[in-house]
């Protein structure tokens, strides 16, 4: 008979695709408007970890600037990956030529899905913070230009202000999954919430594999959010904490202004 599991102390989160709108969507709607093949894009950025652009963006080793870009497009273009895709992907042993990819584009693109709170697991959050429980957050993040629009929260619904602890990878020059971040991470919520709490103490939530089994490896209590599936994920946390988290999904302000015009339009 399986022992149940004691109840968590602390309900730590990943951001992108879990608190908010999967930057992912981004990648995958890319990829499906200028005939790359689905997957092409997230396998270049695995293979060339810990070292790509991508990467030392989120430690906040180079600048989101022009030169960014290049060396952005530079990885995402690399012959030998993309043939390396389609041997291992595809079985395509001749790959047609390597596509020219709007590197800036896409990027902006996650960026703006990421602003928008997720429908089903924000409003969870402000009813779990409601009822008290330790909630933090640990996210491969990365910075925006200075002066730049996103710099600021959409409105009033800033998602960061939920959680007592967060985490973000360009601020510590650390990146999920290495070991140190996690550790890190856990020394922070000893100094917020005392030293009784260890890594078994906590539940993850995250949309990547590689983020949760370095996580795993520590004794960490993990969960997958799957994309376009965070109403499990909240199923999940009903089950973890007992709450009933699941309602009406949350509507941003402006999509509320819209419906409220609309309907009076009808009238």
């Amino acid at each position: 008979m399986a022992v149940p599991q004691s109840r968590p102390k602390v309900l730590l989160f990943d951001i992108g695709g879990v608190c908010v709108v999967s930057p992912f969507q981004a990648i995958l709607d890319y990829e499906l408007q200028n005939n790359i093949p689905v997957g092409y894009i997230n396998y270049n950025i695995r293979a060339l970890t810990p070292n790509g652009a991508w990467h030392k963006l989120e430690r906040g080793e180079i600048p989101n600037d022009a030169n960014y870009f290049r060396m952005f497009k530079a990885d995402l273009e690399r012959p030998d990956l993309w043939a390396r895709f389609h041997a291992e992907k595809l079985n395509v042993s001749t790959p047609p030529p390597v596509p020219s990819i709007d590197a800036e584009t896409m990027y902006w693109n996650m960026m703006t899905n990421s602003r928008s709170p997720d429908p089903w697991m924000y409003p969870a959050l402000l009813k779990l913070k409601a009822k008290g429980w330790k909630l933090a957050a640990l996210s491969n993040t990365t910075v925006f230009p200075e002066g730049h629009a996103f710099n600021e929260p959409a409105e009033d619904e800033d998602v960061k202000k939920v959680f007592d602890v967060f985490v973000s990878s360009t601020h510590v020059g650390m990146r999920k999954p290495n070991r140190d971040i996690y550790e890190y991470t856990l020394k922070l919520l000893k100094e917020r919430w005392g030293n009784d709490i260890n890594f078994e103490d906590i539940v993850f939530f995250d949309d990547i594999g590689e983020n949760l089994k370095g996580a795993k490896a520590l004794g960490i209590r993990t969960v997958r959010v799957v994309l376009g599936k965070t109403k499990d994920a909240v199923r999940e946390l009903e089950r973890l904490t007992g709450l009933e988290l699941v309602g009406e999904p949350w509507v941003s302000k402006p999509a509320k202004a819209k419906l409220s015009e609309a309907s009076k339009a009808k009238l």
